[in-house]
């Protein structure tokens, strides 16, 4: 009998290596009623402890999981069945927000392998800003710096509640408003935004992308690597506060002197290159594996 489960499982796991990683179902695992807050540890972080492949991660836990007795068989093939062993189940239906990160974050996608799917979308802008998406004027004199959604410009609450099926947040704002808001003010300005989008879209899960770090000596107002590391702390603190996750990608980007490591910059300011996106797709199924698993 032993020999016969030993089989099973071996084929099982050939069976979901060889699944195409873009396959989900709609109905997914259900998740826990709080989010991850990925520590800022102030120091760079290893790269290489990353995860390469979540499809075989997540393929190990469960089989190891459930050859150790710590799941049944009916909670088994609960997980097998939800689709969530995959490269981007954890990001279907779900929307990134943000801005000239985030842009680049969707061109990146667009080319490479990554976690984003078919209803995975993109609310980003060039020089949008949390200060800018809550001003009375967003859709005036702010109108050039906006998502466009539907062909027309609209209040980021209003986009995100009309997209379809929608589930799941990643937001990541805070390189221009820290040009001309203190780090205090703009994780006001943050949570002002997140609490506006989840009063249009009720038991939206909202994850919170740190703001990565910058070349170092750039300072344009209150921008700088120290100031960043401040609104990261605040950041955590106001995900802690409501149940949001927080998501440490800048830490995996800067090298000793807590600034972007330059092979990962694409203008030696603020862009970043492929290599960083890179890290940042790893960085996110990392955390995904970490929500999963929980």
């Amino acid at each position: 009998m032993k020999k016969y489960t030993n089989s099973v499982l071996a084929l099982f796991i050939c069976m979901l290596i060889l699944t195409p990683s873009t396959v989900y179902a709609e109905e997914l695992v259900n998740m826990p009623a709080f989010s991850i807050i990925q520590p800022i540890t102030g120091a760079a972080l290893a790269n290489e402890n990353l995860t390469d492949s979540l499809t075989a991660r997540l393929n190990l836990y469960l089989v190891d999981n459930y050859t150790n007795g710590n799941i049944d068989e009916q909670k088994f093939n609960e997980i097998v069945a939800s689709g969530m062993i995959s490269e981007n189940a954890f990001f279907a239906n779900s929307v990134f927000v943000g801005d000239s990160l985030t842009v680049g974050f969707k061109d990146y996608c667009r080319t490479h392998e990554s976690i984003a799917s078919d209803s995975t979308y993109f609310l980003a802008r060039v020089s949008c800003s949390a200060k800018a998406a809550i001003s009375p004027n967003a859709l005036t004199e702010h109108a050039g710096i906006m998502p466009i959604h539907n062909g027309q410009v609209q209040y980021i609450e209003d986009s995100v509640s009309q997209l379809p099926n929608i589930s799941k947040m990643f937001i990541c704002y805070g390189m221009n408003d820290l040009t001309c808001s203190s780090p205090t003010q703009f994780v006001s300005d943050m949570q002002t935004l997140i609490t506006r989008i989840m009063a249009k879209t009720p038991g939206l899960q909202v994850y919170v992308l740190s703001i990565p770090c910058i070349t170092s000596g750039v300072n344009t107002g209150y921008l700088s690597n120290e100031s960043i590391q401040t609104a990261n702390i605040l950041l955590q603190e106001i995900c802690m506060q409501n149940g949001w996750g927080f998501i440490n990608i800048s830490e995996h980007l800067m090298g000793p002197d807590n600034a972007i490591r330059p092979e990962y910059s694409s203008d030696s300011y603020v862009h970043e290159n492929s290599r960083a996106y890179k890290i940042w797709n790893s960085v996110l199924k990392d955390y995904a594996f970490m929500e999963i698993t929980k």
